[in-house]
């Protein structure tokens, strides 16, 4: 059977790489448009949304592509993961969206721009100590639990706030907190998810009507690759996307 395609080498046609490449390079451009619409529609500028692709178990020669298209931002569950491919793929800026052990906390701040994942004022000095003594700054976003799911990580939203006012009292210096992230439950409707998107939104405005002097916050890190247009539609800046980029895991 004839798939109109050949492997690398045999000469008689587009090989399986370039068939890849091709679909992330469309995938890329759909999504894009998709933002593009979603955002004029509610008077938003397009170039407020980041695109992060979700990397966990590719490899670099899967995620290469995506590179190549014009993807800037790749994000990670995990240290070992994400170091390897920091190698393998230089230029690309490292978002920590798993769950950071404070044991590796001094290869974060050496591999990553942005951590989605912050949940403790202790994780948070850490961080900032290694930030000082590495003279480098450093992005971080409080992740929020909104969905009620006892086995997620993350902090309810009066737990944030009771984060911050903690914070007052030794505020980090280079590690800046920038915004909110949240993962909420897995659902049929994306419209279901609604209500997490506008919570979070509703608490980000609550932090900076509290003007905390050490708070820089502006980034809501919500939605992926089932729901990610009704969390722009809500507010996102950061979208956070697997599937839809690099297509089903194997």
């Amino acid at each position: 059977m004839d798939f109109g395609f050949s492997l690398r080498g045999s000469g008689s046609g587009p090989s399986v790489e370039a068939e890849k490449e091709d679909s992330i390079r469309t995938r890329l451009a759909r999504i894009r448009e998709d933002i593009e619409r979603t955002c004029i529609k509610i008077g938003r500028d397009p170039n407020s949304v980041t695109v992060v692709g979700i990397t966990k178990t590719r490899t670099a020669e899967e995620i290469q592509p995506a590179l190549d298209a014009g993807l800037d931002d790749l994000g990670e569950n995990y240290i070992q993961e994400a170091r390897q491919k920091a190698i393998a793929l230089p230029g690309a800026r490292w978002h920590m969206v798993g769950n950071l052990q404070r044991n590796k906390v001094n290869l974060a701040v050496d591999l990553f721009e942005c951590i989605h994942s912050l949940n403790s004022a202790g994780l948070i000095h850490k961080l900032d100590d290694r930030c000082q003594a590495r003279n480098r700054k450093l992005r971080g976003l409080l992740q929020v639990k909104l969905g009620g799911e006892k086995t997620k990580k993350g902090l309810d939203p009066a737990q944030v706030l009771n984060l911050l006012d903690e914070l007052k009292d030794k505020p980090p210096q280079l590690m800046r907190l920038v915004g909110l992230m949240t993962i909420p439950p897995p659902v049929d409707d994306p419209e279901e998810n609604r209500p997490h998107f506008q919570r979070l939104r509703e608490l980000l405005e609550e932090i900076a009507a509290r003007n905390y002097p050490f708070w820089m916050g502006s980034e809501l890190s919500m939605g992926m690759s089932d729901d990610y247009l009704v969390a722009v539609e809500e507010g996102a800046t950061m979208v956070r996307l697997g599937r839809v980029i690099f297509g089903e895991r194997a």
